[in-house]
């Protein structure tokens, strides 16, 4: 079965909402059964099922369900036909090229993110934490600081299930070279290396419905806390880029940039097949 989305036009308020905010709350865009087929999609690319030939980027998931810590694969797109439908979703497409105002938009990769319920007593287990961080701070490999990143929730998510948090405004600060933080679960220790100064850090939670999306810029702090009740939270995101971005051989190491081979030089622009084209619909632009 196809996966259904619901079309929607951006108004110039939710543009004005990220550019103020650096981030903005979209709508529904994923029917009940596009939500069920997604949730597959997580449980079968954790679990390490191949949908094709081709194999996992990076080293096959080892995926335990005791386990409290945050199962993350990265590029599910390589592997899954549902991730692979998704990522050619004209909705999610057109709205990135809408926000970062590019007339092109490219993966940079998909997340594929399960976060297990550690129950009522989590508060102080850290484990299924995902520290503060700015996106941009992991990829300064490309020659670009722009990016925009929509977040799938795959059931209702707030702050009980662990869900992502934004500091408003703080996408104004610029690129801090230090904030490639995905992995410090100390949220504590974060916000207060990050927040000195004249930064102000209000946190702005994350609160969205089955199948909806939200989308942020790639110099928005964000982070996620415990998730304090007794199911899993599953949630897909989709790592973007404006065409044209290029590789920038003085960035920290990473192995998005490594894929690009041992003959790419300083410049060159990142296109297929390993960032394809996911936006806006074809006659669009």
């Amino acid at each position: 079965m196809k996966i259904q989305t619901v079309g929607i036009e951006l108004e110039e308020a939710d543009r004005k909402a990220y550019r103020d905010q650096g981030f903005w709350i979209g709508p529904q865009l994923f029917d009940d059964a596009a939500v069920e087929q997604l949730r597959d999609a997580v449980y079968r690319t954790i679990c390490g099922e191949r949908d094709f030939d081709s194999m996992h980027w990076g080293q096959p998931p080892k995926f335990d369900p005791q386990s409290p810590k945050l199962a993350h694969v990265v590029n599910g797109w390589w592997v899954n036909a549902k991730i692979r439908e998704l990522i050619r979703s004209n909705e999610i497409g057109y709205l990135a090229s809408e926000l970062m105002g590019a007339q092109e938009v490219r993966l940079v990769h998909d997340q594929v993110l399960y976060k297990p319920g550690a129950g009522s007593e989590s508060a102080e287990v850290p484990d299924g934490n995902v520290g503060w961080h700015q996106d941009a701070a992991h990829w300064t490999m490309f020659n670009s600081t722009t990016f925009c990143t929509a977040w799938i929730a795959l059931q209702d998510t707030d702050l009980s299930n662990g869900s992502m948090c934004f500091v408003e405004g703080s996408h104004k600060w610029g690129l801090i070279r230090d904030a490639a933080g995905f992995a410090n679960k100390d949220l504590h220790a974060s916000e207060k290396r990050f927040s000195q100064g004249d930064r102000r850090w209000m946190e702005t939670p994350c609160i969205l419905k089955a199948g909806q999306v939200s989308f942020h810029t790639g110099l928005t702090f964000h982070g996620s806390g415990p998730n304090r009740t007794d199911a899993p939270r599953l949630s897909i995101a989709l790592n973007m880029m404006p065409g044209g971005t290029t590789y920038n051989q003085h960035g920290r190491d990473n192995l998005i940039g490594a894929q690009l081979g041992p003959y790419v030089k300083h410049g060159d622009p990142c296109t297929d097949p390993f960032f394809p084209r996911i936006g806006p619909p074809s006659g669009a632009d």
